[in-house]
Order: structure tokens, then C-alpha cells, then sequence
């Protein structure tokens, strides 16, 4: 079953690698993405949702985070794992995700 949209995105400073995007996707699951790793993640998101890309999994270990992405393509959206269980969005909410990215960067 597909979710509302239940993530969030800002900007956050590191003192050492500089901007940061922080990615929320659950309680217990924040990543800390560079700004090339966010646009590399946010174009890969758009590209599968597009069906530009034939890939059925994006994985992403962040250089400043413990946890990593792992979303694996759905025929209707994306299985976004976390520590709390499948975050499941559908193509308009990964679209969504992908925007708060790349307007992050």
C-alpha cells in the first residue's frame, strides 16, 4: 500500500564537507547527502520513474551518513527501506522527492 508523501528535506550545514541535504524518511532513517549526491539521487529517481532507466534498485551510501538508500522499483512507485519497515510512494510522491532534492541543491 502506497503512503502520502511522509519524508522531508532541507539544508544543513556540516562543519567539515559544507552544505548538506538532510533527507528524512522515517523516524529513525536521516541521511546527510552531499549536493552532487543529492542531484545524482534526485535524477536517478526521476529516471526510473520516467522510465528512462531500467534499473530496479537505486542504492546510495551517503560519505556522511551511517545508513544508506535503498529503494527498489515498484510497477506503481518505489519501496524505500527502512530500519522501521518499507517506505512505499507512488510515482507522484517520488516525483515530489525528487523535487525537494534538486530544490534543496
Amino acid at each position: 500500500m502506497f503512503e502520502p508523501a511522509s519524508f522531508a528535506v532541507s539544508s544543513v550545514q556540516h562543519r567539515v564537507l559544507g552544505k548538506q541535504i538532510r533527507l528524512q524518511l522515517a523516524d529513525d532513517l536521516v541521511l546527510r547527502l552531499t549536493p552532487a549526491e543529492a542531484s545524482s539521487l534526485s535524477f536517478a529517481l526521476v529516471a526510473v520513474r520516467n522510465g528512462i532507466s531500467p534499473e530496479r534498485e537505486i542504492y546510495m551510501s551517503p560519505i556522511a551518513s551511517d545508513n544508506g538508500f535503498v529503494g527498489t522499483v515498484l510497477d506503481k512507485g518505489m519501496s524505500i527501506a527502512t530500519p522501521q519497515g518499507a517506505l512505499e510512494l507512488d510515482w507522484p510522491n517520488v516525483g515530489k522527492l525528487s523535487e525537494m532534492l534538486a530544490s534543496e541543491i
